[in-house]
């Protein structure tokens, strides 16, 4: 399985490369601005990579629905489906594949904010005002009640949205090109089933959480506005949906 997921993060390459080429490029703007005592080139500068964060997380995230999309549309990749590997590895692969993709994307821009906030501070007041500033900020986290449990659970709150997102996307996917394999609306059908899904699916939520018993159970979230129900919920709703795109793929594509 790890080659499988090696080819599909392979093809994500050019992404990455653009991405980090970008970054380099305003890491480089900062620091001129800061070298040179330029503070709206540096606050532009922040301002564009903060925005391009948001951007590019949200692609990353559903980058792999999209490669899937193309793969199917161009036949591209229809002898990934011939290989001596299980449907399970293929579709496990293409989904390890895209969550490592977000990872990337998001440690890329942490580091560069990181070395954006650090060489500023390190300008100004040098490395000991560095140290005082990292103190600060986390005695801030922990008098405002925020301790390391809640940031990985809202870690793991992501991680489990994202992860819908790409399953739910899949499925549409691989139902459209199946279906209407030959059909230039396939694409258009994709996008409509995604909707579709995604509101059969909170609508599901919606009506167990209408259970009195269900409610009584679990009871209320935590910090994060998660229940143990919603854990259990999305995770039973991810593995329906996998094991659903797995089986239609391995009819349809599989040989």
């Amino acid at each position: 399985m790890g080659k499988l997921i090696k080819y599909e993060v392979r093809k994500q390459r050019t992404a990455r490369l653009v991405i980090l080429s970008a970054l380099a490029v305003g890491l480089l703007v900062f620091w001129g601005g800061l070298l040179f005592d330029k503070e709206q080139v540096m606050g532009v500068t922040i301002a564009l990579m903060f925005s391009a964060a948001i951007l590019v997380l949200f692609y990353s995230g559903i980058e792999g629905v999209l490669v899937l999309n193309k793969d199917l549309r161009t036949k591209q990749s229809y002898m990934l489906w011939m290989v001596p590997k299980s449907i399970w590895e293929i579709m496990g692969a293409k989904f390890i594949s895209s969550i490592l993709q977000m990872l990337i994307m998001f440690a890329l821009f942490a580091a560069a904010g990181g070395a954006c906030l650090a060489s500023a501070v390190l300008k100004v007041d040098g490395f000991a005002s560095l140290l005082d500033a990292f103190r600060i900020l986390s005695s801030a986290f922990v008098e405002g009640g925020i301790h390391w449990t809640d940031m990985v659970q809202i870690a793991f709150l992501i991680f489990l949205a994202w992860s819908l997102v790409i399953m739910i996307g899949f499925f549409a996917v691989i139902l459209s090109r199946t279906v209407l394999v030959k059909s230039r609306f396939a694409g258009l059908m994709a996008v409509i089933l995604f909707f579709v899904i995604n509101f059969v699916v909170e609508r599901g939520y919606d009506l167990l959480c209408s259970i009195p018993a269900i409610s009584a159970m679990f009871g209320s979230g935590n910090l994060t506005g998660l229940s143990v129900f919603d854990v259990l919920y999305y995770l039973v709703v991810c593995g329906i949906l996998f094991t659903a795109s797995s089986l239609v793929a391995d009819k349809k594509l599989s040989v």
